[in-house]
Parts: structure tokens; C-alpha cells; sequence
């Protein structure tokens, strides 16, 4: 009896690693800095920090991971130092961030361990080219299936769903703006039959079905974790109306934005874990 045939697996996703580092900071003190362009995670070791971040408010505790995606502006403070954290930088075009309310994340000792070991083989002297390439790029695909909800996706990381992908990383800092497929066909210069079908290939869905999901994904996260009015919100993610926002985030999310803000958010329990007893 056959068993199940499996298609091939198409690579890489990860491009190039720019950048593994432990950087700490001995005093309180406060910040303006940008991400680095592509994807950028930081793991906090030790201190506390207050930061705002494309809206987004945090407080950053030993444990949290946050996930930067393409040059976001950061200003913040340091409340408890030392502050140190890992700083993981690297490029995969293919590859989309989580949605933004898990853009945050507070994470296990082991998987707080990959960034360690990750370092590590970036820093090694005693290992040829070819073994530090290997090991790295192995500890970063471990630590992504730690950090990514990859058991829920259906999107495709291959050559023909590059295009979208692309397309994509440039329309996360433009959903304030009226987007359709001429829009589109301007950020990328590809037809907008190519357009399409890079999409539906790359996400299963249309381009504006997908727009749709960037924009209630980013006015999630900014719901769960900014002081931002719900009309601030609106406008921020391409809403012209805030009935509009409201109509697709309880369909999407079988609540409004501002029940959802009624309710206990996810990111205040794992800001304040300690409060959680």
C-alpha cells in the first residue's frame, strides 16, 4: 500500500543573517532608536523598559520577545538597568511577522535558551565557515517555529509567491492610504494579473481580501496594546469611518474594538506577569 506523497520544500526562506548580538545598557536612560531593515527580534535578559512602537505601547520584562518588521520607529525608556537583551537581525523576504497583537511575546527558558546558543555559534572562533553558516541558520529556523503560529498559516514560501511577498512588506507602513490594485501595481510594477495570482498562490486569498486581513491585524494590536482612540485607529489602518472598523473586526474577531478593550487584553498579563497571582 502507497502512502501519502508529500510536494518538495522549497528554499531558503532566510536570505541572510546580519546580525546576532548581546548588547547591554548600564543605566536608566532614554531612547530613540529604528529597527533594522528586514526582521529583528530582540529577547529581554534583564532590566525593565517602557516603549512605544508603531503605536503600539509595551513594557518590556525579562522574557518578552518582540518581533520588529522593516525600520519602526522605537522611543523608550529605560525603568530598571541594566538592561540587556539578544538582538537577532536577518532577511527573509518571503516570511511575514506575526500579526501584530503577537508581535510581543513572553517565552519559555528553553526557547529564551536558542537565543543563547544562537550567539554562541555566531561568535565561535573554533568552526569553519560552513559549520557556523549551518549552525546558525539551524538555531534561527528552530527559535522562528518557537515564535511564528506556523501550525495555522497556509501561505506559501516559494519562487512564484516572492512577488506578493514583497509587495506585501512595503504595504505594512502604507494601510493608512486607499489601496487597490492600480495602488499595488505601483508599489511593484508587475501587471495586475501577476499581482493576483502571486496572491492567491502565496496567501489563498485576493489582494484586497488580503489588505483587509493586514489592516484588522494591525488594528488589533493597536486596540490590545496602544492608548490610541478607537477613531486614531480607524484612520491609522484605512478606515474612513469607525462603523466601518467596527462592522469587520466583529466579523472577523466576534468582537468590536471596544469590547475587546472591556475585556482583560492578552499582552496587559503578559506585561505584568508578576500581578497575575
Amino acid at each position: 500500500m502507497q502512502g501519502p506523497t508529500f510536494p518538495p520544500i522549497a528554499g531558503p526562506i532566510i536570505q541572510r543573517v546580519a546580525l546576532v548580538d548581546r548588547i547591554t545598557r548600564p543605566e536608566p536612560d532614554r531612547f530613540r532608536s529604528n529597527s533594522l531593515p528586514g526582521h529583528l527580534l530582540h529577547l529581554v535578559v534583564e532590566g525593565r523598559v517602557r516603549q512605544s512602537s508603531g503605536g503600539r505601547r509595551q513594557h518590556l520584562v525579562p522574557g518578552n520577545v518582540v518581533w520588529y518588521f522593516e525600520d519602526e520607529s522605537i522611543r523608550g525608556e529605560i525603568l530598571q538597568a541594566p538592561w540587556t537583551f539578544y538582538t537577532v537581525n536577518f532577511e527573509a523576504p518571503t516570511l511575514a511577522p506575526p500579526p501584530e497583537h503577537k508581535r510581543i511575546q513572553h517565552v519559555k527558558l528553553a526557547t529564551a535558551g536558542k537565543f543563547e546558543a544562537l550567539y554562541d555559534a555566531w561568535r565561535n572562533p573554533r568552526q569553519s565557515d560552513m559549520a557556523r553558516h549551518l549552525r546558525v541558520h539551524v538555531l534561527l529556523l528552530g527559535l522562528l517555529l518557537d515564535l511564528l503560529p506556523v501550525a495555522r498559516t497556509e501561505h506559501r514560501l516559494d519562487a512564484p509567491t516572492k512577488p506578493w511577498w514583497a509587495i506585501e512588506a512595503k504595504l505594512r507602513g502604507k494601510l493608512d492610504q486607499p489601496i487597490d490594485l492600480p495602488f499595488l501595481q505601483s508599489l511593484s510594477g508587475l501587471s495586475q494579473r501577476s499581482i493576483v495570482e502571486a496572491c492567491e498562490l502565496a496567501t489563498q486569498t485576493t489582494p484586497m481580501k488580503r489588505v483587509k486581513e493586514l489592516r484588522l491585524s494591525y488594528a488589533r494590536g493597536l486596540v490590545q496594546h496602544s492608548d490610541l482612540s478607537i477613531s486614531e485607529i480607524a484612520y491609522r489602518t484605512g478606515y474612513s469611518r469607525v462603523q466601518e472598523l467596527s462592522r469587520d473586526y466583529h466579523e472577523r474577531f466576534q468582537v468590536t474594538p471596544r469590547e475587546e478593550r472591556v475585556k482583560d487584553p492578552i499582552y496587559r498579563h503578559i506585561e505584568h506577569p508578576d500581578e497575575a497571582a
